[in-house]
């Protein structure tokens, strides 16, 4: 698995490298209280770094507000086997009594 992450975060910095490398053009960039120029390569590199914390941000919310219902749902469904045991077990001494 170490090695799948090592190859995929080398790819990403190649096709980042490639990306920079043939976009050297300076753009304008308007912001609603000022405006600068920066290298279109730097844009993209802000624009897809935002995404991704964004991003992370999202899943993170997500997968945290699921790992605490499957939490919850663990412990319920340990109580539930635990009940059932119970009467089982009862069930099976008051039948033994009755015998």
């Amino acid at each position: 698995m170490k090695v799948v992450k090592f190859i995929l975060f080398v790819l990403c910095i190649f096709i980042a490298f490639v990306l920079g490398s043939q976009n050297p053009q300076l753009v304008q960039v308007n912001y609603l209280i000022a405006s600068t120029t920066m290298p279109l390569a730097a844009l993209m590199s802000f624009c897809f770094i935002v995404g991704l914390v964004f991003g992370c941000f999202v899943s993170f919310r997500l997968f945290s507000k699921l790992k605490w219902q499957n939490y919850r749902l663990q412990k319920r469904n340990e109580q539930l086997s635990r009940t059932a045991q119970e009467q089982s077990q009862s069930t099976a001494l008051a039948s033994v009594k009755d015998s």
